[in-house]
């Protein structure tokens, strides 16, 4: 079978830029590693002025010069659009499996495809405030709603991703949640105690304001602990962590890597006591998935896709995101107690092994490809919804 994958993609040695693009890496190796695959990724490059195709081990990578049009509208009629659905009609796939937002107008193309919803692009402009932010979801929101609509086939990373997509459309939703980087399965832990981990951009969403004032509470009681940050800033909101920082006399107690690589961030998860992700907005935080492979317990937001991530006690702890005194109990309670801490690790590396595993789910996406090609082949598919996976 030969597929093509539409995502976000790093180049070689670059670190990966977000959740889509880390996705999009393990779910092609894990797809290269099936007999009888053809992988094919097809990514909008800012800085190609002319296709480029290359080999990333078993895989195809062809870089398509990125537009600079105003990406609302160029999915719907602009140059970007056009030159994606040219290339993928000259590519061929047997199927096209679609993770990034221009995905959401490619409804009409005449061949087998199936598109990823990893995020709602109308939630998440309201949480990061930024100007316009209603207008922007109000648009954003007309968008999904609408193209959503004209989807045959569906994959859902989450329980709450397919409760909001089920309102939207009659498509047949398969539910396969994300992968990551097999190499966080393989860590070796040398945690270092008291070492506090979060990863994500530094942005309203990700709430790490909350992180550092549950940090300042438990420092205050006499807590031995650090806070490592890693992920890249939104200025205005950066500098209102710096503010909280010096207030509370917090300077030797934070560091914040900027973007970090898997393989750094492998590195922080080896010594990292827990992860700490109190998020306002999120689907499937690879953050978490990837915790949890490295068997470090999670303290996180009970806000939408997080709670079907985490299960409360056992692998990790929920929270009210700006419960900044249960934020802190929690961390106090796992710093303090070390087989409990080791317990909730060990439970949560084994739930991550049956979950997010890249071999497991791209045999689960591989059965989806296949139902999704005998449907369209056959004339069917449109208003059902399938547990097949």
């Amino acid at each position: 079978m030969k597929v093509a994958l539409f995502t976000d993609y790093p180049r070689k040695g670059e670190a990966v830029s977000g959740g889509v693009a880390a996705v999009a890496v393990s779910l092609a190796w894990g797809l290269s590693r099936i007999g009888n695959m053809e992988v094919h990724v097809l990514t909008f490059d800012r800085a190609c002025r002319s296709v480029l195709v290359e080999r990333d081990k078993e895989i195809t990578v062809h870089r398509l010069p990125a537009t600079r049009w105003p990406q609302i509208l160029d999915i719907h009629f602009g140059p970007g659009r056009r030159r994606l659905t040219r290339y993928v009609r000259q590519v061929s796939p047997d199927i096209l499996h679609l993770h990034e937002t221009y995905g959401l107008t490619l409804h009409s193309l005449p061949l087998p495809h199936v598109f990823t919803v990893h995020g709602f692009d109308r939630e998440t402009i309201l949480v990061n405030h930024g100007r316009f932010a209603r207008i922007r979801s109000a648009l954003w929101g007309m968008v999904e709603r609408r193209q959503l609509a004209k989807h045959q086939f569906i994959i859902s990373i989450s329980s709450y991703a397919r409760h909001k997509i089920e309102s939207l459309t009659s498509a047949m939703i398969f539910d396969i949640e994300n992968p990551i980087d097999p190499r966080f399965y393989h860590i070796q832990r040398e945690e270092e105690k008291g070492s506090i981990l979060s990863v994500g951009r530094i942005s309203e969403g990700k709430n790490a304001l909350a992180t550092i004032r549950a940090l300042a509470k438990i420092t205050a009681e006499g807590v031995d602990a650090k806070l490592v940050v890693a992920g890249a800033n939104d200025p205005p909101y950066f500098q209102r962590i710096v503010e909280t920082i010096r207030q509370a006399g917090l300077g030797d107690k934070v560091q914040f890597l900027g973007c970090a690589g898997h393989d750094q961030l492998a590195r922080e998860l080896a010594r990292a006591s827990i992860l700490v992700l109190p998020s306002r907005q999120e689907n499937a935080p690879m953050a978490i998935a990837e915790a949890m492979a490295a068997g470090v317990p999670v303290i996180s937001s009970n806000r939408c896709g997080m709670p079907f991530m985490i299960r409360e006690g056992e692998t990790g702890y929920l929270v009210e995101p700006d419960d900044v005194d249960g934020i802190a109990e929690r961390m106090q309670l796992l710093l303090g107690d070390d087989g409990l801490r080791n317990a909730m690790g060990r439970a949560a590396r084994r739930e991550a092994e049956t979950r997010f595993h890249p071999d497991t789910v791209a045999k689960r996406t591989v059965e989806v490809y296949r139902h999704v090609v005998k449907s369209v082949f056959k004339g069917r598919g449109r208003g059902t919804s399938s547990n097949l996976v």
